[in-house]
């Protein structure tokens, strides 16, 4: 299916080509309807952006791209065959983005979350090897870490990078699905919890597989459920 809207920028946009498809109207009389708007300022510089598209002979040609605002403010004065048909699905394009927008803006606020959760439990391997007399390696941290997530996504973090296709220098948090992100956070803090009680590394991963099972597991299940449908 070909997509209406296009991000541009981080901003939902559609073209006055795309509109002139849906709408059933030709195009330059579509750009024509926009450059009145333009003219009489019912649309502002940040209603649209002038821009080009490729024709069926593969040559550049002129089109404006239209911010939300924009394409509500032109759409009444467009008209055209398919008018209401068109209409209808591009505002259920726009309407999709912002959902999709706001869906993923919750999961960037989990995902930092998590990044910040970690903090305390690294503190805690250091403070923990420090009363041990010992100093916190490397390794330390990453055991732990691969503690957690062997438990929610079923692999360390060096193999979920391989069968992801993850680049080294890239959190993998930032693939992680919403509910991967809050059990990974739930376990970090019971683990913080743990290494500051000190508990040894069986003890930790006992509870914390108990804690992942009942607490998250079946969520985990029912949203890969969602996502695939």
């Amino acid at each position: 299916m070909k997509h209406l809207i296009k991000i541009i920028k981080g901003e939902p946009v559609v073209s006055t080509e795309v509109i002139a498809t849906e709408f059933g109207r030709r195009h330059d009389n579509v750009m024509q309807n926009i450059r009145s708007l333009i003219e009489t300022e019912h649309l502002g510089a940040l209603d649209f952006k002038e821009s080009s598209y490729l024709n069926r002979q593969n040559k550049p040609q002129p089109c404006f791209e239209l911010t939300e605002r924009g394409f509500l403010i032109a759409m009444p004065f467009i008209g055209g065959d398919k008018a209401r048909d068109g209409q209808v699905r591009l505002v259920d394009g726009f309407i999709k983005y912002r959902e999709r927008a706001k869906k993923e803006a919750a999961i960037q606020a989990e995902r930092d979350l998590a990044r910040v959760e970690y903090r305390p439990m690294t503190n805690a391997i250091k403070h923990s090897k420090e009363a041990e007399g010992k100093e916190a390696e490397h390794y330390h941290f990453s055991n732990e870490a691969n503690l957690i997530n062997r438990i929610v996504l079923g692999a360390t973090s060096a193999k979920f990078r391989k069968e992801n296709e993850i680049g080294k220098t890239e959190a993998i948090r930032d693939y992680l699905t919403a509910e991967q992100i809050r059990a990974i956070t739930e376990l970090q803090r019971a683990d913080t919890v743990f290494i500051n009680m000190g508990w040894d590394f069986d003890k930790r991963k006992v509870e914390l597989t108990s804690m992942f099972e009942r607490n998250h597991k079946a969520l985990l299940i029912e949203e890969q459920h969602r996502l695939a449908a």
